[in-house]
């Protein structure tokens, strides 16, 4: 990291908050192209990403794609990180505090938001890949 975001956790907790939105729309187009193998709902569109998750995994695990189905758990994991991320308090040096009685306090830094935003942005382009050249394949099969 060259600096850029030293003392700022706003930006780079942005980049998570921007990143995860890109990866769940990769998911919605990994999605629609499995509705080749099971039509989804008409609710489809306020499926929590929870939901899209166990979706994308049921449908992949008729074709057997077991890269797939680990990139699918390791959004699984990226996303439960996102939403603590998300719903606790980020204060001024990097203290994320919950309000639930209990849950430890963590330190952050602008180097570790922006590692985990890379790592989303990383695991979305997974299943770029995989919808373009993986899943026809699977499919053929």
């Amino acid at each position: 990291m060259d600096g850029a975001f030293e003392g700022d956790l706003i930006r780079p907790l942005g980049l998570v908050t921007l990143y995860c939105a890109y990866a769940e729309e990769e998911l919605d187009n990994l999605l629609q192209a499995l509705s080749i193998v099971e039509k989804p709902s008409e609710r489809k569109r306020r499926w929590t990403i929870g939901q899209k998750l166990a979706r994308a995994r049921r449908l992949i695990q008729r074709l057997e794609s077991d890269e797939l189905l680990a990139a699918l758990l390791e959004g699984r994991r990226l996303f439960e990180r996102r939403n603590d991320l998300i719903h606790r308090c980020l204060h001024a040096g990097g203290r994320l505090a919950s309000n639930r009685e209990g849950s430890p306090e963590e330190h952050l830094t602008a180097h570790d938001l922006t590692a985990f935003a890379e790592s989303i942005f990383a695991w979305k382009e997974r299943l770029w890949l995989y919808r373009q050249k993986g899943l026809p394949r699977a499919l053929m099969k």
